[in-house]
């Protein structure tokens, strides 16, 4: 059985009533869990990339906005009168790009399609699947829409109960390249080349946390074992999976990738022997501290954020950089700032953007204890002019990543 349809809200990860009944049914693992779909559907939302962000919609292939036309005797100015040369060349700069902004296919909630005129940095075309297999039927729900530059195709799988779920994320340049292909058909993860041999679990059925491991096959050669952790534990943030364990191609492999502080710890490795991920899962308690010390906060600047809430925390192992990032998560929010320890490679503004959902983001690390308070400068830090994040921008909640997947997790690291 498979069914494509447009992402749903959560909960629960898909609205019709048999999906629903069909969650209920399939999702009883040994853990007896019914957030399985739930803990998909956050990892989901990462490897798309989604965040609140302007994009303009085309009904149709090719229409784009129109520049208004100057009148006639404005073009040819009077002796007294200023060359009217410079306004247009401003008029050419502003309106001319509009045209040529890129265009993708854009299937959203509602479950129809249409063109969607990219933003401003926004360069790619996505694809987002989520795939559910058990008992030999399958799930599957389709995303499609624009996505910010520095995205990369992706992938993670991994095993929860009876069932394997998938996520994967491709990307492409040209316009309307993700339209579906037609006469697709979709089969049950069966491999016929042998690839890697993985751990997998998932915290959704408490696989992980009780050692209750399976083994996965790998689909792709170009898949690793990987492990992602997310913790968050500020009120109203996404739910993820807390541990995973599965075959992944993602960004920040092959780490590790991560991030902590106070309220969040972001983790992410990959290795590419057999069985290579299992063992004890990763728990920030269980890091080493490394004699790094860096301020910690989640917020703007009168919560979360403000110098009453802002203390440090002492690093731990692989995070050895204190990270200081600010952007936005919404039309209209105050500038949303994000502090703490961090891995070398969450200096780039990928992780960031994909775990905490931001744009407009500027990323900067630095190496000395509390080198990250917002009034110290006394140290140079690590990092680049704003850039727009995605216009989502979750593996969050990535995946995938995760790389969390999305991004750092499943759409994220």
């Amino acid at each position: 059985m498979s069914q494509s349809g447009a992402y749903p809200p959560t909960p629960p990860l898909l609205a019709a009533p048999w999906q629903r009944k069909f969650l209920r049914r399939r999702g009883q693992g040994r853990g007896g869990g019914s957030t399985h779909a739930s803990g998909a559907d956050s990892l989901f939302r990462k490897l798309s990339g989604r965040s609140p962000g302007g994009t303009k919609l085309s009904p149709s292939l090719g229409q784009t906005e129109r520049c208004p036309e100057p009148h006639g005797q404005d073009l040819l100015p009077d002796m007294g009168r200023p060359k009217l040369l410079p306004l247009l060349l401003l008029l050419v700069q502003t309106c001319v790009p509009a045209s040529w902004s890129l265009q993708c296919l854009l299937c959203g909630r509602t479950g129809k399609c249409q063109v969607e005129e990219c933003a401003h940095g926004q360069d790619l075309c996505r694809t987002t699947t989520l795939r559910i297999w058990e008992g030999g039927e399958e799930l599957e729900v389709v995303e499609r829409g624009c996505a910010h530059p520095e995205k990369s195709n992706r992938t993670m799988s991994y095993r929860t109960g009876t069932q394997i779920i998938t996520l994967t994320e491709a990307l492409c340049a040209t316009d309307l390249c993700n339209r579906p292909s037609p006469g697709r058909t979709s089969t049950f993860p069966r491999t016929r080349s042998r690839y890697l041999e993985c751990v997998s679990c998932a915290s959704s059925d408490l696989s992980c946390e009780r050692g209750w491991d399976q083994s996965l096959q790998c689909r792709s050669p170009t898949e690793q074992c990987v492990e992602v952790v997310t913790h968050r534990s500020l009120e109203g943030s996404p739910r993820d999976e807390h541990h995973t364990r599965g075959c992944g191609n993602l960004p920040g492999c092959p780490g590790p990738a991560g991030f902590h502080n106070h309220h969040t710890f972001h983790f992410l490795q990959c290795c590419n022997t057999t069985k290579c991920n299992g063992g004890s899962v990763v728990e920030l308690q269980n890091l080493p501290l490394n004699g790094l010390q860096c301020y910690s906060c989640e917020g703007n600047s009168t919560h979360g954020c403000s110098s009453e809430e802002t203390s440090l925390t002492a690093c731990q192992g692989p995070m050895n950089q204190c990270l200081e990032a600010t952007g936005t998560n919404g039309l209209g929010n105050p500038i949303y700032t994000v502090r703490g320890c961090a891995t070398p490679s969450w200096c780039q503004s990928l992780h960031v953007a994909e775990a905490f959902s931001l744009t407009h983001l500027n990323v900067s690390c630095c190496t000395g204890t509390g080198c990250n308070h917002p009034v110290q400068d006394h140290q140079p830090r690590m990092g680049g002019a704003p850039r727009p994040g995605p216009a989502h921008l979750s593996l969050t909640t990535t995946l995938l990543i995760t790389a969390r997947l999305w991004g750092g997790t499943l759409l994220w690291t």
